[in-house]
């Protein structure tokens, strides 16, 4: 297992829970409660209940129910420091409103869901890490969302199920180190029965990959050495079962606006006691960008930030004064009445004040008001019982990091006007996404009657997309499956607006996200999802400039892709053994170049592994000229240079890297030494033997380079011959200064696997 400094023990809770006796904060008296919008393949996060339910339909075995928990939490979840709040932190406040948490607190909200699926569950401590393990169908099962691991025992329903730690313990040899290995093309681990591979004409895409975020195969060996179990607790590392007063419904009075985007606003973050923006720590969407399942989902917005972390919403209160209901959107008028479009003070001498809530599932992390008329302003956030002066502007302070807080404003004659906009923390990965194909959605309120006169408006925006490869194409070329190889989304905003009266819910309505035809489907790239209470004569918030109401194209299809909870339950296909054969490209050693401009016909190669190096470790790099005309664009099953190597170091093993190069070498012509950083493949030089100071004839060293030789052969990529250089790691090296010699008078060679039929 990989070692994390930031990664710790956490201490078990064994009982916490949060005020459950607390009376609620008083609300308005036109409230609309528990306003539910769900697409039918999205999930359902408003309860621990709902998200069990709603990401293992389809399930029919338990593993199933296990593997799409397991799913559900990578989709929500990236790797960061816990999240916390004194007394503890629900599970389903966690879920809603952040999103990261370390090993101890995802195990704790995995454990709370298999809680809903009627499961037991016991956390096992290792050295340096937190697992936790259920128990079903008479056994126990490990399911590892912080390392992103389980394995397979040979056995129970349907031939298999899901191992647990003592299983894997007592046998590491056949059912981890046996049954998977490392695709050293994508830094991923697959079982070795059900790899990303082209499996006769079509592509084993649904492979599910994992160790995504540099663990490995023998560290998570190493780990399960040391595992013992520390009991079943309610809780984690301060994130704890029990909901408590904590609410993930939907309320809105009359007036108010929740809108959910995917995407983050700048500065606008909570987490308490942090420095820092919270994002994961293992940057360029290495978790997402191999995975089927939930990295499709989430591949719409790799290219918008360079790893997971938080996103916002807006929180908007506008009343409308015009409305003869307008007392029904506050919590209390206090010597204060409605007079035509106004509040005004009832008796003179007293100013008129006026209480409205502004209150959500998700954390508010800045507000400020307009008031028309308004003398002062005061915020409470312990339900009424004290308040505190505030600007009106900006009250950001004074509301950070609360889910629902009172508003009083105090006005000498009239208040005539009131906007409300507050910024709010939510979580993308726990939101109601829609998905390509045609999408049922379903609205519901407690009590429709609550609406009244009111109108309960439903707006979804979102940019349409497609590929125009598929999965069998991306798989020849080497290409990640979620990482937006070949696909591309709509610069127009296509919306979808539903208004409802009471009489109309609970309602149905259906949104298509196409695919034009002839491309293949990618999930949309979601703007937001709007619910707003109208009073009569009112209209809802503007949709923005250019956002167009969706409507397919003639020509479109609306086509899906798979249940993104389930990829990874099936058992894996036969993969069907393909005969290979081997091209041979020979390659023309040009010379060496070093940093100061120096062109020789051979050299060291030597790179500096840190800052302090520059200067006296010179950079060098071999040359090699390259006709890859003759490079089949079908069919390339893998590519590699062989390159001669002299002689290596003595004190440990190199890093031997290579970097495509655009235009032809020529003798006696160097390069940008410096500049060559983008590194194609590399391979392992061994430690010099002692009794071997040179090798005669030179070494063979394969470097990898499948993925470049691909997207040369499929045109994407541009590609006149190569640098050879050392890449210092210090995983191989050891962090010595490590070297190289390359002969020069000895044949290099690239050598081209393909596919024999």
């Amino acid at each position: 297992m990989k070692r994390r400094p930031w990664i710790v023990v956490s201490v078990m809770v064994m009982s916490l829970c949060l005020g459950t006796s607390a009376a609620p904060p008083p609300q308005a008296p036109g409230l609309v409660r528990a306003v539910k919008v769900l697409p039918d393949k999205a999930p359902d996060c408003t309860s621990l209940k709902a998200i069990a339910d709603s990401v293992t339909r389809g399930c029919k075995t338990n593993d199933e129910k296990a593997i799409a928990v397991y799913n559900f939490m990578n989709l929500a979840h990236y790797h960061r420091q816990y999240p916390t709040q004194p007394g503890g932190l629900p599970v389903l406040k966690e879920i809603n409103c952040y999103g990261w948490s370390l090993c101890g607190g995802l195990h704790a909200e995995q454990s709370a869901i298999w809680r809903e699926l009627g499961w037991d569950w016991r956390f096992v401590g290792w050295q340096g890490h937190t697992t936790v393990e259920a128990q079903y169908d008479g056994r126990w099962h490990y399911l590892d969302v912080f390392l992103k691991f389980y394995a397979w025992m040979p056995d129970g329903q349907g031939g298999r199920t899901i191992a647990g730690e003592d299983d894997l313990t007592a046998d590491p040899q056949t059912l981890i180190q046996a049954a998977y290995e490392m695709d050293k093309a994508r830094n991923v681990v697959y079982a070795k029965a059900d790899p990303f591979v082209m499996n006769g004409q079509k592509a084993n895409w649904q492979g599910r990959p994992f160790l995504c975020c540099g663990d490995t195969i023998q560290g998570t060996v190493d780990g399960l050495k040391t595992h013992h179990r520390a009991g079943r607790s309610e809780g984690w590392g301060g994130i704890i079962h029990a909901t408590g007063d904590y609410s993930a419904d939907v309320d809105l009075a009359p007036g108010m606006c929740l809108e959910n985007t995917w995407d983050p606003q700048p500065d606008a973050w909570y987490w308490r006691g942090a420095k820092e923006a919270p994002r994961h720590t293992c940057g360029g969407h290495k978790d997402t960008r191999n995975d089927p399942s939930y990295g499709l989902v989430l591949e719409p917005y790799v290219d918008s930030k360079p790893a997971r972390s938080y996103a916002n919403g807006t929180l908007t209160f506008a009343p409308d004064f015009a409305s003869s209901d307008l007392a029904r959107s506050f919590v209390s008028l206090d010597n204060a009445r409605q007079e035509g479009k106004a509040l005004v003070v009832a008796a003179a001498g007293q100013p008129g004040r006026t209480v409205f809530a502004l209150s959500s599932p998700y954390i508010l992390v800045k507000a400020g008001a307009q008031a028309a008329g308004a003398d002062g302003a005061e915020v409470s956030v312990d339900g009424g019982k004290t308040y505190k002066a505030v600007d009106l502007a900006d009250f950001s302070a004074a509301v950070k990091g609360e889910v629902s807080v009172l508003i009083r404003v105090s006005f000498a004659k009239a208040l005539t006007s009131l906007k409300v906009e507050a910024v709010i923390q939510n979580n993308s990965g726990s939101l109601p996404y829609l998905s390509p194909g045609r999408n049922q959605v379903a609205v519901t309120l407690a009590d429709p009657k609550a609406l009244g006169k009111n109108t309960l408006v439903v707006t979804y925006a979102f940019r349409t997309g497609s590929r125009s490869k598929s999965f069998e194409q991306l798989c020849e070329e080497g290409k990640e499956i979620a990482k937006q190889h070949n696909a591309k989304w709509s610069d127009t905003l296509s919306y979808v607006r539903k208004s409802f009266r009471a009489e109309d819910l609970p309602a149905t309505f259906s949104i298509d996200c196409p695919t034009p035809k002839g491309q293949y489907p990618v999930y949309p790239r979601m703007v937001f999802l709007r619910r707003e209470v109208v009073a009569p004569g009112g209209t809802p918030r503007p949709l923005g400039d250019g956002a167009v109401e969706a409507a397919p194209a003639p020509a479109d299809q609306l086509k899906e892709l798979p249940n993104p909870f389930l990829i990874g339950s099936a058992a894996p296909p036969k993969v069907k053994q393909r005969d290979v054969r081997t091209i041979e490209i020979p390659l023309s050693y040009v010379g060496f170049v070093s940093e100061t401009g120096e062109t020789v016909a051979k050299g060291s190669l030597r790179w500096p592994k840190n800052a302090q190096e520059h200067g006296k470790v010179v950079c060098g790099a071999v040359l090699l000229a390259a006709d890859l005309k003759d490079v089949p664009a079908k069919g390339l099953a893998g590519a590699r240079l062989m390159v001669p190597v002299r002689e290596g170091h003595n004190k440990a093993p190199a890093k031997l890297g290579v970097v495509a190069l655009s235009e032809r070498p020529e003798p006696g012509k160097g390069c940008d030494v410096k500049a060559l950083t983008e590194i194609a493949g590399t391979g392992i030089v061994p430690q010099q033997p002692a009794d071997t100071p040179e090798y005669k004839p030179a070494k063979p060293i394969a470097l990898d380079v499948t993925r470049l030789v691909r997207a040369v052969a499929a045109g994407e990529a541009k590609c006149r011959g190569f640098a050879l250089r050392i890449v210092p790691d210090r995983r191989v090296d050891d962090g010595w200064t490590v070297r190289c010699d390359v002969a020069p008078d000895e044949p290099v060679r690239l050598e081209v696997d393909v596919y024999a039929e």
